[in-house]
């Protein structure tokens, strides 16, 4: 990684001479300030003032100056995001109580979650690079009838860097990035370069990391003094697993991994009124260790319950080509058409320990998307009466595959499939349809309905090595949402905003037909009888200015749960209980039980002085079924201070405090405590961790950031998460324009 390094700042330096005299360039510390405008609510640009959602935006100077190591770190800065890790690489969105495959990723306008995202904690969001992300938004609440099925707890909507077209002639510009950090052994390269003509652009950016193994915080609080150090680990000695003891109990060990993702963009403007848009991204990582599975124990002994257990290379492939209209006419005014490849191939592997015999699971999963979308103003511009509407179609098709191999004598043997061995397909149809009218200056309505039929077909074949009574798992759902808001700006300095939307997520392969051990001694076997999910959730907010240096938010929102999902006792063949990977364990699976409720309040306020902001955000949200079980992915109350202080023009001094609540054994949910692993015997500790980064413009065309986060070397989790945070991380970046 050194060498890269060197190598990319070689090709960088002789183009620095002839660097660019913009200093309101993204990357620069100076920009103007605007109305904000968001992309989320409608599909379509609008401002932010007239959406009648909660609505997380980030914009380009807000991913330069928080400088991520992935995508996962920049959500998590917001204060209003929280995330959960099973492992270093990874980090799985928490919205408004729902997780994993209840929430909604999308990356320039096209689904990312596919029909094996799990209801489990998922790692797939770092697979977006933040160096490749012009600007991101998180659209809180059910976004169903914008996107579909998942969209429960909210939809998080990337949109990546494209050049701007140039008025003189070619030009070429580009960027570069060095950054490292201590506690989590980071060495990225990052370079961005694109050409722009009067009617052409083409970009690349090429991103390139190495994490080693975490290194969490040696100050411990009192209520749990030994909790995330790690004493011992695995290695393989002489042909045995041996038990090591570790030299350094704050060093994570087995939690280090890399990552490269590719970004190629074209853009050709054929005329005043059509754009023919097209990208291709690439992402790979290296073998990832699952950590938490690695300091696992046999139930009842000292010694370690797995020797290896690590997801092999993730890779992702996106291939997208669009086609943007504006100005066209009166019954269609703005269209775009956008149709897209997917490929994507994830694998398991673990072993044992003491045993020679690896189980090694692998999933590939196609998927071609179509969206056609519209828009049309019914009445003049300056009245902002606009109609949306369109389809999408999504034809997923996937395959699993297994293999038991012998690590001695190199000799395998057919295994058991996470998922039907006869591959399946995962295809949905929709129409939707949105209005909002600006009714008066005053008076913003909004509302839409989306229709959505779902197709899902497994076939299990007579050879599979775990036998089921029945050879296809077929379901046919379908679900209409709808959305009402309005934004009522009537009082002075403040404007008032409701909406109330239902969502839905139809069973996908992964909920339907998976066999997995979630934990030691629980089996999840396949449940063809699972029906969708729904929610319902009406929210009420305030924006208000009282003075013209404080702005305050709020937010409360309440969500009616219906057919919920949860893993539930069951039975395979007559029996409560089977012997699987030599380990007697109970049968469950994913189930409708029933009904629940989620409650949730956010608030946030920002206070500005000359050249000091302060921003303030918390918040809080409980949740049940209704026979009064905590819901799986809430978390405890939680929230960000942060201090902004720009003393002179290039120069920025941002402080920062997140904390969170303690979780107590009576608030988490049963489904994810595990002693030891992710919990004590009370739960976790409240915490609070303080960072503070810097950022200078030491020319027009070279930026320098500093950072030091976790600055009293805490040690602490955040609830649900098998890995411990990095302790006192000092983290140098190098940014260049030219």
């Amino acid at each position: 990684m050194n060498k890269t390094i060197i190598a990319v700042m070689a090709v960088l330096w002789p183009a620095l001479a002839q660097a660019s005299t913009d200093t309101t360039a993204a990357d620069s510390i100076v920009s103007k300030t605007t109305e904000r405008i968001v992309v989320s609510a409608s599909r379509w640009e609008e401002r932010a003032s007239t959406s009648s959602r909660q609505i997380i935006s980030l914009t380009p100077r807000d991913v330069r100056n928080l400088n991520p190591g992935t995508s996962a770190d920049l959500l998590e800065a917001t204060g209003e995001v929280y995330m959960q890790r099973s492992q270093a690489g990874g980090g799985s969105p928490r919205l408004r109580g729902f997780g994993a495959n209840n929430v909604l990723m999308v990356i320039d306008g096209v689904r990312i979650n596919n029909a094996i995202y799990r209801t489990g904690n998922l790692q797939n969001l770092i697979m977006i690079d933040a160096e490749v992300l012009q600007e991101a938004e998180v659209l809180l609440g059910p976004g169903s009838v914008q996107y579909g099925s998942d969209a429960l707890g909210g939809v998080m909507v990337f949109n990546t860097k494209a050049p701007s077209l140039s008025d003189s002639g070619m030009q070429i510009s580009g960027s570069g990035l060095l950054r490292g950090a201590a506690a989590t052994a980071q060495q990225t390269a990052s370079v961005d370069a694109s050409l722009a003509t009067r009617s052409f652009t083409s970009s690349i950016i090429v991103t390139a990391s190495r994490f080693g193994d975490v290194l969490s915080g040696g100050s411990f609080p009192a209520s749990a003094p030994t909790f995330g150090a790690r004493y011992w680990y695995v290695e393989r000695m002489n042909d045995r697993d041996t038990q090591l003891v570790s030299a350094d109990p704050l060093l994570q060990r087995q939690s280090g991994y890399d990552q490269y993702n590719i970004l190629k963009k074209f853009s050709y403007k054929v005329d005043d009124q059509w754009t023919i848009n097209a990208s291709t991204l690439y992402t790979s990582t290296g073998d990832i260790p699952r950590y938490d599975r690695l300091y696992e124990q046999q139930k009842g002994l000292t010694t370690p319950r797995f020797a290896q257990w690590y997801y092999g290379p993730q890779t992702w492939f996106l291939t997208t080509t669009s086609l943007a209209g504006s100005n066209l006419g009166k019954v269609v005014e703005d269209l775009v058409a956008t149709a897209s490849y997917q490929w994507y191939r994830e694998s398991r592997h673990s072993r044992s320990f003491g045993s020679d015999v690896r189980r090694d699971q692998t999933e590939t999963i196609s998927v071609v998307n179509v969206n056609v979308d519209g828009r049309t103003r019914l009445l003049p511009e300056d009245e902002e009466c606009d109609l949306y509407y369109g389809f999408e179609t999504s034809l997923q098709d996937a395959t699993s595959a297994a293999e038991n191999l012998n690590i001695a004598t190199n000799q395998s043997s057919r295994g058991i499939t996470r998922y039907p061995d006869g591959g399946s397909t995962y295809n949905s149809y929709a129409a939707y349809s949105q209005l909002r009218w600006m009714v008066a200056p005053s008076f913003i309505v909004s509302g839409g309905l989306r229709a959505t039929t779902v197709q899902l077909r497994s076939k299990i074949t007579d050879s599979s090595v775990f036998v089921l009574p029945y050879r296809t798992i077929e379901t046919n759902p379908s679900a209409v949402t709808g959305s009402l808001g309005f934004v009522w700006k009537g009082l002075d300095k403040a404007s008032v905003r409701m909406n109330v939307a239902s969502g839905f997520r139809a069973p996908n392969i992964d909920d339907i037909g998976k066999v997995f051990d979630s934990r030691a001694g629980s089996l999840i076997v396949p449940n063809p009888s699972l029906a969708p999910m729904y929610v319902t959730t009406a929210e009420v907010g305030m924006d208000a200015s009282p003075l013209s240096w404080l702005t305050l938010t709020a937010t409360y929102y309440h969500s009616w749960l219906r057919d919920l999902m949860q893993v539930g006792p069951s039975t395979y063949d007559g029996s409560d209980s089977i012997v699987y990977n030599g380990v007697m364990s109970a049968v469950t699976s994913l189930q409708n039980v029933g009904g629940g409720w989620i409650d949730g309040v956010s608030l946030g306020a920002q206070v500005t002085c000359s050249d000091v902001t302060v921003d303030l955000q918390a918040s809080v949200a409980t949740g049940r079924d209704n026979n009064g079980a905590v819901l799986l992915h809430i978390v405890p109350a939680f929230g960000q201070v942060r201090l902004t202080w720009r003393p002179f023009q290039g120069a920025q001094l941002i402080g920062e405090a997140r904390w969170s609540a303690a979780w107590t054994r009576s608030m988490i949910p049963t489904a994810e405590f595990t002693l030891g692993v992710h919990y004590t015997d009370i739960g976790l500790p409240s915490w609070t961790v303080g960072n503070i980064r810097a950022s200078y413009d030491i020319s027009r065309w070279l930026i320098a950031q500093a950072s030091v986060e976790n600055i009293f070397d805490l040690q602490y989790r955040s609830a649900g998460s098998g890995i411990s945070a990095p302790g006192r991380n000092i983290m140098l970046a190098l940014r260049c324009r030219f």
